[in-house]
Parts: structure tokens; C-alpha cells; sequence
């Protein structure tokens, strides 16, 4: 494990990655790992200096692209030393054909990054069956317009606008929350579901959970529970959200 971290924490650190927070988050019980990032001190030899993988997909990338990825990847190899004494090779997380993250086995976990700040969410898969994070920057006025009602219905911008939060706080919280439960289930349906699949169907703003409810068709054909609860996180200009939790009986089987 001190090899590992020898190898992707070098003094280059420094000039391409920013401050690191790391913790054991108290409500969901997964460890989230973020890392501020600079695009513009990019090199392509920081996937070298940073011992993290570089896909060919990822080489064809444009420069930003490649940047982000590194972050992501990086926050994710940090994450995953926390479950334990690993390898080298046990902290690369791999790119599916969707572009979806492939975990080490017997990991669940999740990637997003927005801006200049990568994070990550990762949990050992016998704690949790399916976990996803998201992160976004407030929506502007102009955007909030644009996609109100593609991300959510009349019913569920009410709900959360009874609640004192704004039409930018609420579209970019329901779009979020949609966004982590899309990553959290997706290794386990590999269906391109949209946001009109589930719906925000209570707020606890005190507790900081949103729970979405998949629609009667959707879970059926998945043979999934209908409520997730979202843990989410009110910056001053962002929102982060978590959707993790277990499947009840042999639902664990085809996390």
C-alpha cells in the first residue's frame, strides 16, 4: 500500500492536482475522495508520473477530456486504497464500452467530475450493491428554462420549491439526484434510462435526502425496488449527490 501511494502521489502532485479531502462519508458509510484539478497544467505525461492508465480511447481524447479523466481516475485510486492493502494494478479503474467505470472485483463505485473538482465514491460491494455520485454547478436561470421540464415534472418541481429552495436549486438537486441514481443502477440493468424514469418523491431537507421513485414499468422490467434515497450536499455554487444502498434477497446477485 505505501508503494502504491509512493507511486501516485509524487511531488507533480503539486502543479496538476490541488487540494485533496478524503473521508468516510457519515450518512451512507462510503468513503468519497475529491481532488481539485488544473486543465491548463495538463501533460499527457502526468498518466505516467501519476501511475494511472491511459486508455486508448482516452489517448484519441482531446486535451480536456484526457484531463479529466486522469482526475477522475486519480480520486478513484486514492478512494480505493482505503478498502484495504492493494496492488498497483487493484487501484486502475478501467472504461466500458458505454464509457462506464470498470471497479476492481468486489468494488462498487462511482466517478464525476465538473469544472476544476473530480470526485469519487467507491464502497466494498458487500456493503453496498450499487452506489453512484454526481456533482454539478448551479444551473443559470437561462439553462433552468431550457430544461425544467425534460429533468422533472410540475409535481416534483413543487415539492421542492414548498420547501423554500429555488428553481435553481431545485432543477440542478433533481437533475443530480437522477444523474447518481443512473450511475448506481446502470452496472446492474445496463439500460440507458432517461429522467423521466423516476421521479422526486419526498424531500427531507433537514436530513439532506431527496427520494426518487423509479415508475411501476421500469422496476418491473428490472425486477428492482421502486424508492432510492439520494444524500445530497448544498455547496454555495454546487450540489453533490450519492445514491448507494443494498438490494433485498437475490436482487444482490446482479449487482
Amino acid at each position: 500500500m505505501q508503494e502504491v501511494a509512493a507511486n501516485i502521489m509524487p511531488g507533480v502532485e503539486r502543479q496538476f492536482i490541488g487540494k485533496v479531502h478524503s473521508l468516510v462519508d457519515a450518512r451512507t458509510g462510503v468513503r468519497l475522495v475529491s481532488c481539485e484539478f488544473d486543465s491548463g497544467s495538463y501533460d499527457p505525461a502526468l498518466y505516467t508520473e501519476l501511475g494511472i492508465d491511459r486508455p486508448e480511447s482516452i489517448e484519441r481524447a482531446v486535451a480536456k477530456r484526457q484531463a479529466e479523466f486522469l482526475a477522475g481516475r486519480y480520486a478513484a485510486a486514492l478512494a480505493l486504497q482505503h478498502l484495504g492493502p492493494v496492488r498497483n494494478h487493484d487501484v486502475q479503474v478501467g472504461i466500458g464500452a458505454q464509457r462506464n467505470p470498470l471497479w476492481p472485483s468486489g468494488v462498487v463505485g462511482s466517478i464525476s467530475h465538473v469544472g476544476s473538482v473530480a470526485v469519487c465514491a467507491v464502497s466494498r460491494r458487500t456493503d453496498k450493491h450499487y452506489l453512484g455520485i454526481d456533482i454539478e454547478v448551479l444551473m443559470s436561470s437561462k439553462v433552468c428554462r431550457e430544461v425544467a421540464t425534460i429533468v422533472a415534472n410540475r409535481r416534483e418541481r413543487e415539492l421542492l420549491s414548498a420547501q423554500g429552495l429555488s428553481d435553481r436549486v431545485a432543477l440542478t438537486l433533481i437533475f443530480s439526484a437522477k444523474e447518481s441514481l443512473f450511475k448506481a443502477l446502470y452496472p446492474s440493468v445496463r439500460d440507458y434510462f432517461g429522467f423521466e424514469v423516476a421521479e422526486a418523491a419526498e424531500l427531507r431537507l433537514k436530513d439532506q435526502t431527496l427520494v426518487l421513485r423509479l415508475n411501476e414499468r421500469f422496476a418491473t422490467k428490472h425486477n428492482l425496488p421502486r424508492d432510492y434515497e439520494c444524500q445530497f450536499t448544498l455547496g454555495e455554487h454546487w450540489i453533490q449527490s450519492v445514491t448507494c444502498g443494498t438490494f433485498a434477497g437475490s436482487m444482490s446477485l446482479i449487482a
